[in-house]
């Protein structure tokens, strides 16, 4: 059988980026480093990724059919009598799908628009309601750099959603569209080139929610690219290498389904190969994806198949052999399996059509495929959870050792976590205190963490408990590889410094650094553990979650309690955190003193009239009875609905 070397990809390109004198730079990057383990790895036949469908494109010309025909379209697709308003949470739109058709017309007009606020850069609509069950969807917009929507263009989305009528509606869109032609003005007088990818989860109403985007798009001359069946991560990925002027230094562009498989497989079999002659332990020689029932389960094989070519080479030791469970049909989406329902419930996902499955080591998916988390059962039948924060401390711990090979004093590059008030403490302190490394606590949600790890660090790590999170690596890491590899050529190839810069070099193209990543965080984790001979049982002994315990109060209106930025404090009602505190500090003395200080927390819901409530202590008992102490104070002090909530206690005799 012939093949085809995969081509190097020696590419120039110029970056821009702020200095740390604030100044904007151009920058020459070339991408060697990835060529440079690329063209070690053997080679890899083209067919791999045949049977991947490619993208569906629409061909647009920026020329937005008439007013009266887009009114139209938006009169057709009415906001529902039942609904009073949709509201953007962490990600997008999220509700029970009949509601959805009003909003999904008009933030497919939206992405167009975005696109062209951007002078043509390619966006991205994401149909899904990540973990949520079967009857819900919702939509997930990428902004041009593949990461979430800017924050400052939520509320024209939500003004477009929520626009009364369409005489409304095309009153807000012809402010974006002045916006858009003053700020990229054309010869022709056009809007600017308009570009927007689609990509869908398995509901069976995302087909449907997805057309009608896609005609929006089409309605403002918006060229679309429907990507069909991927994962929310993949979509991300889509976005950010068709802008390839905004894509991270040393990663070749590939904005497609198979160049996404391509980028992450060989990297990390670039990182299996930097363990020499180890051997992988029996007890992870077999990874089981518990894939929620839904898209994540799809398209992991594919990896799978990558890997079986791999072994065949023979010149990649220590690949593990991938078993998928739970497919979509197999059972309910997100039901009794999953990231969340794992998660959340410490329980094992249910197995809906395989048996015999040896749960020594195994991980979970959410429903979209951009949360993960691992678990395993001992040989008593116990089961042991491995959530966000031990995946932020496996993964901070191996980047920093890696970088003090090179740089004992740690001087070139700053590392970091951020973590959110739901952090275990134990966590936290393990992390400033073993680890040795900068911790910052953000507000909770995806894009608050996410732009705290691009702000405070070079090599940024963040992981909420929940699974979702990843990598950033800004421009001073990128400096630091590239002296790095002037200083240490022609250095042995065993030299542990030398190691170490190709463990380097091989992350950035193996993180998804758009956005959280079931399947590329499961094979940065699985290789950090190869090259460290560990299984899931070492990992777990880092160190010992403190007991928590989360609750929900509901009240009356979740605006008259306030927090303060990172949400660990109540600012108001003033009272709150005063009697808190006393909570707090009781239960300290309850305690004698031993191990971390008791803890707890509240802040109101983004999506109902409720008051979240987290507590911790170093015992079960000591947190129950925090909680259900912070839950009576929310509804004394902030206006509770219904009868007082019974202590947790009370339920456990």
């Amino acid at each position: 059988m012939k093949r085809k070397p995969i081509k190097k990809h020696i590419i120039g390109d110029i970056i821009q980026f702020n200095s740390t004198i604030g100044q904007q730079q151009h920058l020459l990057v070339f991408f060697y480093y990835f060529s440079t383990y690329l063209s070690s790895l053997p080679l890899v036949p083209f067919h791999l990724n045949t049977s991947i469908i490619m993208p569906k494109i629409y061909e647009g010309n920026s020329v937005p059919i008439s007013n009266a025909e887009l009114a139209t379209l938006i009169d057709a697709y009415p906001k529902p009598a039942s609904l009073t308003e949709y509201s953007y949470g962490t990600a997008g739109f999220r509700y029970e799908a009949s509601l959805l058709p009003c909003v999904f017309v008009r933030m497919g007009i939206f992405s167009a628009l975005r696109s062209a606020s951007l002078g043509g850069e390619e966006v991205g609509v994401m149909i899904t309601a990540s973990h949520n069950p079967e009857p819900d969807n919702g939509m997930k917009l990428a902004d041009s750099h593949g990461g979430m929507l800017d924050a400052d263009w939520e509320a024209h989305a939500v003004s477009l959603a929520n626009a009364p009528t369409s005489k409304q509606t095309l009153v807000l869109m012809d402010t974006l569209i002045q916006h858009a032609k003053g700020h990229h003005p054309t010869k022709d007088g056009k809007l600017p080139k308009m570009v927007v990818h689609v990509g869908r989860d398995t509901r069976s109403h995302s087909p449907q929610l997805a057309a009608l985007v896609i005609r929006a798009a089409r309605a403002m001359g918006a060229t679309v690219i429907d990507h069909g069946l991927v994962s929310t991560p993949m979509l991300h990925h889509f976005v950010m290498h068709a802008n390839g002027h905004l894509l991270p230094n040393i990663i070749p562009q590939r904005c497609n389904e198979s160049g996404y498989y391509e980028i992450m497989a060989l990297s990390y079999a670039a990182l299996l190969r930097t363990g020499g002659n180890r051997e992988r332990l029996s007890t992870t020689s077999k990874l089981v994806i518990d894939g929620a029932c839904g898209i994540g389960a799809l398209k992991i094989e594919k990896f799978g198949q990558i890997f079986a070519m791999l072994q065949a080479e023979g010149s990649t030791k220590g690949l593990p052999l991938l078993h998928t469970v739970n497919y979509p049909g197999d059972g309910p989406l997100n039901d009794s399996c999953g990231a969340e329902y794992v998660q959340k419930q410490q329980l094992p996902p249910k197995l809906f059509k395989a048996s015999g499955v040896s749960k020594k080591y195994m991980t979970s998916f959410d429903g979209d495929a951009d949360r993960v988390v691992f678990h395993y059962e001992d040989e008593s039948g116990k089961f042991h959870l491995l959530d966000g924060d031990k995946i932020a401390v496996l993964v901070t711990a191996f980047i920093q050792e890696e970088i003090r090979c090179i740089d004992p004093e740690e001087q070139a590059v700053k590392c970091g976590v951020v973590q959110t008030a739901y952090a275990n403490g134990s966590s936290t302190l393990y992390l400033k205190n073993v680890v040795k490394t900068n911790v910052v606590i953000a507000k909770t949600g995806v894009k608050f963490v996410h732009a705290a790890a691009h702000h405070n660090f070079d090599v940024g790590v963040y992981f909420e408990a929940n699974g979702h999170g990843t990598v950033l690596f800004g421009p001073k890491f990128y400096d630091f590889v590239a002296a790095a590899g002037a200083r240490l050529r022609g250095t042995h190839r065993h030299d542990r410094a030398n190691i170490a810069l190709r463990r380097l070099r091989a992350l950035p193209a193996l993180v998804n650094q758009s956005v959280g990543d079931a399947m590329s965080d499961m094979l940065l984790v699985d290789a950090i553990l190869f090259l460290k001979g560990w299984d899931l049982s070492t990992w777990a002994k880092l160190y010992n979650d403190m007991p928590s315990k989360q609750a929900k109060v509901k009240v009356a209106d979740r605006t008259v309690i306030s927090t303060n930025d990172n949400e660990t404090a109540a600012t108001a009602p003033v009272s709150l955190q005063t009697a808190l505190q006393s909570a707090m500090d009781a239960m300290a003395l309850q305690e004698g003193g031993n191990g971390p200080k008791p803890r707890c927390f509240v802040r109101p819901s983004g999506t109902e009239d409720a008051v979240r409530v987290y507590a911790e202590a170093n015992s079960q008992r000591g947190a129950d009875t925090l909680a259900s102490e912070a839950m009576m104070l929310v509804h004394k002090l902030c206006g509770g609905v219904g009868s007082p909530p019974k202590s947790f206690l009370a339920n456990s005799l």
